[in-house]
């Protein structure tokens, strides 16, 4: 049997934080950083042409603000390119940072479907006897604790309808013959002394009545002890 193949890395590409930071902080000094790493990184014409525009912006906004004037016309122009280049900058680097290829900051592998196990059909006997036991232990605690419910759920009576799972017990006061003899495995002869024996005792109060009174051999009895309940 070919085993699955194991799942393919996928790796987290992200732009670092700095990218867009390194304008903020430096109050713009630096605003033609993020455009010019970007378009180095992505290897396009449209990105230099961004980055161009950006850097020259800034550049010529610099250049002007710096002007002996201060308070002439060419300052305020400039310090209006000054700012258009800070932000655009950082705008360009949040929207076209993702865009680019980064290196790696991390990997995932994603989970894969797990293998079913092969079918061992001696696993599978020993989990459905295994079932049952819990079953029969849950069915006699509520027998035990609530009669009434116990009777409504039909435990130990295989021969009426019933939505219930008692896990195959058989209420030896109740259940008919033909019951005692499927369910339990008795002999017609052992399931007719069992009916006997209870109509003469009207009900058995414990299982080993069913040896003491209904003479069933112990080996028999030993055989359905596990399933039989007295309700």
């Amino acid at each position: 049997m070919q085993l699955p193949s194991p799942p393919a890395s996928h790796y987290i590409s992200r732009p670092p934080k700095w990218l867009w930071m390194l304008p903020v902080f430096s109050m713009g000094l630096l605003s033609a950083v993020p455009p010019i790493v970007i378009a180095a990184k992505a290897r396009a014409r449209q990105a230099w042409t961004w980055a161009v525009g950006l850097a020259g912006t800034w550049l010529l906004g610099f250049m002007l603000v710096g002007t002996d004037e201060s308070d002439s016309l060419l300052s305020d122009v400039g310090l209006a390119l000054y700012f258009a280049a800070w932000i655009g900058a950082v705008v360009y680097a949040l929207v076209m940072g993702p865009r680019v290829p980064w290196p790696p900051k991390g990997s995932y592998v994603p989970v894969a479907r797990p293998v079913p196990a092969p079918y061992d059909p001696n696993s599978s006997a020993v989990a459905s006897v295994q079932g049952a036991r819990l079953k029969r232990e849950e069915a006699r605690a509520i027998a035990s604790r609530d009669p009434a419910m116990a009777r409504d759920l039909r435990i130990g009576r295989p021969d009426l309808p019933r939505q219930y799972d008692d896990g195959g017990l058989v209420d030896v006061n109740s259940a008919p013959v033909e019951v005692l003899r499927e369910s339990l495995g008795l002999t017609a002869d052992q399931a007719a002394k069992l009916v006997e024996a209870r109509h003469q005792l009207s009900r058995f109060e414990h299982p080993e009545d069913l040896v003491n009174f209904a003479g069933l051999e112990l080996s028999a009895f030993d055989s359905v002890r596990d399933r039989v309940i007295i309700m």
